[in-house]
């Protein structure tokens, strides 16, 4: 990482109006790899300039603006929603490299106070969902239909449960992991680990249950 903040930062900032740029990845907050570490420039323009370093990704300051926005809004459900969180998290567990302005550390102290609409939105959704996704499990014969119901409903669920401990949901990746990195009940991973383990609708819905028990529980 050291090598590519080296090697890309300079070049980003000869490029002008680079307002910040920050290096993610679960390798920052003790596992994962190197070839999940990441370099983010964003710039204080209004399109990402000609020329910017191709080892890096690249957003504008309204971009990552409009980012933080969302998450903050609590509105996380959307495809392009899911991203602003994943960024947000990234961001918010990330390291910052470049801040000549103090853009990025002011954008640290946004992220910093953790949302109360997230926390709120979230925990209010799973509620509601739950016996939803619920009952369509028990109706649902086809394991593969109800793999994909559970893809869905398990985001939400995740999201809500660190939300309830003011933590930005990473991404269904390396969940088990900072789960265990910010000293949650594992318990609920445990839990889930069963429900991908259970035989039929009926025990795959109990398990479901039992697992947005034990999350909403925390809220």
């Amino acid at each position: 990482m050291l090598d590519l903040a080296s090697d890309v930062v300079p070049d980003a900032e000869d490029q002008g109006k680079l307002a910040f740029a920050y290096a993610y990845g679960p390798l920052l907050n003790g596992f994962g790899g190197d070839d999940e570490l990441g370099l983010v420039c964003v710039w204080d323009h209004d399109v990402v300039p000609d020329g910017v370093p191709a080892k890096a990704e690249h957003m504008t300051q309204r971009e990552f603006d409009a980012a933080v926005s969302t998450v903050a809004e609590g509105r996380v459900w959307q495809a392009s929603e899911r991203k602003s969180l994943t960024d947000v998290a990234a961001f918010a567990y990330g390291v910052l490299l470049s801040d000549d302005e103090g853009a990025g550390t002011a954008a640290r102290g946004t992220v910093g106070d953790f949302p109360v609409a997230l926390a709120q939105t979230t925990g209010r959704r799973l509620a509601v969902e739950a016996g939803r996704v619920d009952r369509l499990l028990v109706d649902e014969p086809d394991r593969w239909l109800r793999a994909d119901i559970l893809s869905t409903a398990l985001y939400g669920a995740y999201v809500a449960w660190f939300s309830a401990h003011e933590r930005y949901f990473p991404g269904a990746r390396w969940r088990a992991e900072y789960a265990r990195y910010f000293e949650f009940d594992v318990a609920v991973l445990e839990l889930e680990d069963a429900l991908w383990r259970a035989d039929g609708p009926g025990e795959t819905a109990d398990c479901y249950r039992k697992f947005t028990e034990l999350i909403l529980n925390d809220l």
